[in-house]
């Protein structure tokens, strides 16, 4: 009579022998194809707000390298990168996809109250004025007094328009559209706001300012349409933004 066969038991001390990992596998289950230089600039630029060559060389360097993979990845979530090389400045923003592609909202909109968009609009034109390339370098006080042209009249309360300033700068200041410097009360404009608010956004708050400040000349807008912009039109931030 035939004995029954039995299948040998694996011998639980053995050695385990785990297949290599794939050249740009991570982790055991990981299924993406990005180098990890790659995926963690692709990170930076979800997080948001901007990638600036200066403080984070190696992630723009990744992001000049691997360009257009990176563009493939952002564009399978409706989002667009801005690359502006001269400026050293990378960013995300929704695409301008037909009106028949429904585009779902990946970047929070964050509306800009009456003294956010009057500070932008100054901040903006002093970026107009400048030479391609030149920093940007404004001071806290001349910026106050500047403002003074888009005051209304039932707003002299010195100490309550003061303190909304204050506040506006410190706010403008969190969404990395100025940087302090190694000069107290002293700022640079990020050239992103050139880059963020272009000439075809401008129409929506010229008359709007022009009336308030009385003419163009008070206002500081030129008709090539490179001056002031419409910021109340909200600035897109990303949810949980890093650094």
């Amino acid at each position: 009579m035939t004995e029954p066969t039995h299948d040998p038991i694996a011998d639980p001390t053995a050695a385990h022998v785990e297949t290599p990992l794939g050249p740009d596998q991570l982790w055991r289950t990981d299924a993406g194809t990005l180098s990890a230089a790659s995926r963690r600039a692709l990170v930076r630029l979800l997080q948001g707000p901007l990638v600036r060559a200066d403080q984070q060389p190696e992630v723009w360097k990744t992001i000049l390298s691997d360009e257009t993979e990176l563009r493939s990845r952002l564009s399978d979530v409706f989002l667009d990168l801005i690359l502006d090389e001269a400026s050293g400045i990378a960013f995300t923003r929704m695409v301008d996809a037909d009106e028949s592609v429904s585009v779902p909202k990946v970047l929070r909109a964050v509306s800009l109250n009456h003294m956010d968009t009057v500070v932008l609009l100054h901040l903006r034109t002093e970026l107009a004025m400048a030479q391609p390339g030149e920093r940007v370098i404004v001071d806290n006080e001349e910026v106050f007094e500047a403002l003074e042209v888009y005051r209304g009249s039932s707003d002299r309360d010195e100490k309550k328009y003061r303190t909304r300033f204050d506040a506006s700068f410190k706010r403008i200041g969190e969404y990395n559209l100025i940087s302090t410097t190694e000069t107290d009360g002293r700022f640079e404009v990020s050239p992103v706001l050139k880059s963020i608010f272009d000439p075809d956004i401008v129409a929506g708050i010229r008359d709007e300012y022009l009336a308030m400040s009385g003419g163009a000349d008070a206002a500081g807008i030129d008709e090539s349409g490179d001056g002031p912009i419409d910021v109340d039109a909200a600035v897109e931030e990303r949810e949980g933004a890093g650094e």
